[in-house]
């Protein structure tokens, strides 16, 4: 994307998976219908994952609820 397109709100905008440019986590993704929300789970929702409702439901209880559930579960 332009840097003369990016603003402070939008720092997240369509980086799935690359580092947050505010503190470096990884920014992750929720979907819904034909819709999906790129987040920084650290600047965010502090350190809270939110709900993918397809991916949620199908986990139900092993959800991770935290981004540090969610590390421990990729390694």
């Amino acid at each position: 994307m332009p840097v003369a397109l990016t603003c402070q709100g939008m720092a997240a905008h369509g980086r799935y998976g690359k580092p947050c440019p505010r503190c470096g986590s990884k920014v992750q993704r929720i979907r819904y219908a034909d819709n999906e929300t790129n987040y920084c789970a650290r600047c965010q929702t502090g350190g809270r994952l939110l709900a993918d409702r397809s991916l949620s439901r199908l986990l139900k209880e092993d959800w991770p609820r935290t981004l540090e559930e969610w590390e421990a579960l990729k390694r």
